[in-house]
């Protein structure tokens, strides 16, 4: 019986290196045949023999993230031959600044929400406020008579 051979396409790296893929390709599983442009991102800044090297020396099931982060730095890379992936680092970083310093805005107007709140409690049930609580009154106090008198006439 004649040995049966391999019917599937070959891998995106053997096809632009020019060699037969064989069965037991490490590269197969990571640069399909429909998708070449990824292999060759990667190819053109590290080389096939350091991808290859590289992917024998991590475990089967940490080749995807490998892989992954060595086609988002290469395309980094030639996006941007100066900065590559460090751009991109930068601006999600100021990014990030910016958020936390939004949500610490956003912590403080719901903090400064709550205390109106307990404010509003202690005039509609009538409770005598501290001296604290007058001092911190401020001018928003004809507004929360006007909803404290709102909740008082709404119908339960």
């Amino acid at each position: 019986m004649a040995k049966r051979q391999r019917t599937s396409v070959s891998c995106a790296a053997c096809r632009l290196t020019r060699k037969k893929c064989s069965e037991d390709c490490i590269l197969a599983p990571h640069f399909p045949a429909y998708d070449p442009d990824k292999f060759t991102v990667v190819h053109r800044v590290y080389g096939t023999n350091n991808i290859v090297k590289l992917l024998q020396g991590l475990e089967t099931k940490q080749r995807v993230d490998a892989v992954n982060s060595l086609v988002s730095e290469a395309s980094a890379r030639v996006n941007n031959p100066i900065l590559g992936s460090v751009k991109v680092v930068n601006g999600l970083e100021k990014q990030i600044a910016e958020l936390e310093s939004e949500l610490a805005t956003k912590q403080e107007e719901l903090v400064n929400m709550h205390s109106e709140y307990d404010k509003l409690l202690l005039l509609l049930h009538n409770r005598p406020l501290d001296v604290q609580d007058v001092y911190h009154i401020d001018t928003t106090e004809d507004i929360m008579y006007e909803q404290v008198d709102t909740l008082l006439w709404e119908p339960i």
